[in-house]
């Protein structure tokens, strides 16, 4: 492994954890509404981005990033099957467990599919991401009908910490992956749920099953942050760089948060 490498390695490790805290530190002093769109905010596909352009270079990584879309359906399959597998009246402990073994599975194996097609298509991509989105913005914004007692998310030191070291570990293997099995792998992953993942388990051990879906039923309509980061990456990214392409692709999803935040939601 030459020393560049290392570095590239390292300092993913370095910046993710931070990131992924900085957010996290954002999403507890806001709103229930506010929280479930901060936690939309890209972090691994951002990161992911940047450090597969550092590790490769910006042009792999907008020629790749038309995949994006598609696992951005997988990732609301996901959170929908986590949301649902929490109503399980069996122990917390083991339900826990439950939801993040389904969730995962359900997401490898979708993701398996993609991978095992290499797709490479944009519009094949989002019909994907609408086909498997829009089932799930219906089963986690509109229809469930839950009470809970919101209270603002709250994370104790170690939960914290967990979620750094996690949000880090999981940047470093899409550093690894683009610079040794190529940039589309790399880009896969940078779609792993490691942010979704981490703060449900966390936010579920301290609330319920209702909580849950009162601070994710906003994340269905916020897909559509991923997705505009994707569509600016694929521009951005060539012509400005990782530098500047990374802060325009930002500064593009923070817009779209922003005009997301103000569209009405069912109580």
């Amino acid at each position: 492994m030459d020393q560049l490498f290392l570095i590239q390695l390292i300092t993913s490790f370095i910046v993710g954890g931070a990131f992924i805290a900085i957010l996290s530190l954002i999403a507890e002093k806001a709103n229930s509404k506010l929280a479930g769109i901060i936690i939309s905010l890209p972090t691994t596909i951002a990161l992911g981005f940047f450090f597969t352009g550092w590790a490769v270079s910006p042009e792999a990584v907008a020629e790749k990033v038309v995949v994006i879309p598609a696992m951005e359906g997988v990732m609301m399959i996901f959170t929908a099957v986590y949301l649902y597998l929490s109503k399980t009246k069996i122990p917390k402990l083991y339900s826990m467990l439950l939801c993040v073994v389904g969730s995962l599975l359900v997401w490898g194996g979708l993701t398996s599919i993609i991978a095992f097609l290499e797709l490479d298509n944009l519009l094949v991509s989002m019909i994907i991401y609408l086909a498997l989105t829009i089932p799930v913005y219906y089963l986690v914004t509109f229809k469930p009908h839950v009470s809970s007692n919101m209270k603002p998310l709250k994370y104790n030191v170690s939960e914290k910490i967990v979620r750094v070291i996690f949000g880090g570990l999981i940047i470093t293997v899409v550093t690894f992956l683009s610079k040794t099995l190529g940039p589309f792998w790399g880009i896969m992953f940078s779609a792993f749920p490691a942010v979704f993942l981490s703060t449900l388990t966390i936010v579920y051990k301290n609330y319920d099953s209702n909580y849950l879906f009162k601070v994710w039923k906003n994340t269905p309509l916020a897909s559509v942050i991923f997705v505009a980061y994707g569509f600016a990456a694929m521009y951005a990214f060539p012509a400005f760089g990782i530098w500047v392409g990374t802060l325009v692709c930002y500064l593009v999803s923070l817009v779209v948060a922003l005009l997301i935040s103000k569209v009405p939601v069912p109580n």
